[in-house]
């Protein structure tokens, strides 16, 4: 079963799409700037093999009307606004995948409401508190020279890891490109300020946090360390894969099952 449908969050409308009609729930969080799209072949995957997956595009991303304010430049403001539209949609405990900034919310979700929550798979995603040095903050005059179209592709393209085949990168980056800057510079914004570091022991529910060995942004020495301020968490390398394991893995659902039983099999009964 697909169902694709808009809610009212916030008095906006937010475009959900449902894969499979039974199972454990699991909500999908994308990347910085993008939207839904990024789970185009795990979220029928996972339906396949007894999940129901729900993928949400953020507010101003994919077909999401933007949020009251304009491009939201708090991560926390997404936290919790995908934990509205868990509520709307009547989810009992889901787990929740998110990569990039989809795994910073993904965090941020399990610190204000791990209770609710029956785990969470964060990928390719730091606390800058755990990075070497902060980036500057992301300017008006980013969004040209080169386009940033261009931007996108190229980086893109740069942001594969080696197991992934050359036309399957060619497609990846043509994807990305279809973006409003406006949003993806709030985006990255918004993922630098965030600040869970002394906030993330708080999290409960169980987590594996995932570094690709390839990501170029986000060093998996400081996604580990960010993983490690999170009690009993479960930390895994994925070899030759970099910054979009959701896009570069075609047999990440199978990933997240095996996550998912090495979670649930240390749950105390």
């Amino acid at each position: 079963m697909h169902n694709a449908d808009y809610l009212t969050i916030d008095g906006r409308l937010a475009y959900v799409e449902v894969f499979g009609d039974s199972g454990p729930a699991v909500f999908c969080i994308h990347t910085a700037g993008q939207n839904g799209v990024q789970y185009r072949y795990v979220a029928p995957a996972l339906a396949a093999i007894g999940y129901r997956a729900v993928v949400a595009d953020l507010p101003g991303h994919g077909r999401s009307e933007p949020a009251a304010g304009g491009p939201v430049t708090n991560l926390r403001y997404y936290g919790d606004w995908c934990l509205r539209v868990i509520d709307s949609l009547g989810l009992n405990r889901p787990y929740v995948l998110g990569c990039s900034i989809g795994g910073a919310i993904a965090m941020h979700m399990a610190v204000l409401a791990s209770g609710s929550l029956a785990g969470i798979v964060a990928m390719a995603t730091v606390d800058f508190a755990a990075m070497p040095r902060r980036p500057r903050a992301l300017v008006l005059e980013d969004s040209g020279s080169p386009s940033i179209r261009d931007r996108t592709y190229y980086g893109a393209l740069d942001s594969c890891g080696r197991i992934v085949p050359p036309e399957r990168i060619e497609l990846i980056a043509t994807m990305h490109c279809r973006e409003d800057w406006h949003v993806t510079f709030a985006d990255g914004t918004a993922m630098e300020q965030l600040d869970l570091w002394d906030e993330l022991p708080a999290i409960t529910c169980p987590t594996l946090v995932a570094a690709g060995t390839d990501d170029p942004f986000f060093p998996p020495a400081c996604v580990r360390a960010t993983a490690e301020r999170i009690p009993g968490v479960h930390f895994e390398l994925l070899d030759g894969v970099a910054h979009y394991p959701i896009e570069e893995m075609p047999d990440l659902a199978q990933h997240f099952a095996r996550w998912v039983h090495l979670l649930t099999s240390e749950v105390p009964a």
